[in-house]
């Protein structure tokens, strides 16, 4: 994800909060919110959506 991040940043984009950890420790779900470099805000994440907010992805 960093590296995305870096790629976004290096292309004029911009990175628009911390890298968000879901369960620090626990479970390794991550997203950041980006833009890109014509002010289109987007999510990335670690994971597939669905496994990131599905009910057994915290089980």
């Amino acid at each position: 994800m960093e590296g995305l991040i870096e790629k976004i940043v290096a292309a004029g984009g911009k990175q628009r909060m911390p890298v968000r950890e879901y369960y620090p420790g626990e479970k390794p779900y991550r997203m950041c919110y980006v833009e890109d470099p014509f002010g289109i805000v987007f999510e990335i994440y670690s994971h597939s959506y669905e496994l990131t907010y599905s009910d057994g992805a915290y089980s």
